[in-house]
């Protein structure tokens, strides 16, 4: 495993990997996260992802952040984590 993916989630890498094969060798954009399927057991089996971008504007910043939300059997209490860009793009190039 590369080590930028220590210490992180299984579940929360799998989604890193679909994120990185979506960007192929492009830079990560706020509509390419809108290509991954969002149903139910798509990325991770039995469980919802929700992966939203947030622009810089819309919360008083110069660059936006992403939100990956995780629900399923194994985060009952759902598990929600903030990345700025660049730090989305390295994890998810990381995995794939």
């Amino acid at each position: 495993m590369n080590d930028v993916l220590v210490g992180w989630p299984i579940d929360l890498i799998r989604v890193f990997a679909a994120i990185g094969r979506a960007m192929g060798d492009q830079q990560l954009r706020p509509e390419m996260v809108d290509t991954l399927p969002n149903w139910n057991g798509a990325i991770i089996e039995d469980h919802m992802v929700k992966i939203t971008h947030i622009s810089g504007r819309d919360i008083g910043q110069k660059r936006g952040r992403y939100i990956i939300e995780i629900q399923g059997v194994r985060w009952l209490d759902g598990g929600r984590w903030t990345f700025a860009s660049g730090e989305l793009e390295t994890l998810s190039r990381a995995a794939c």
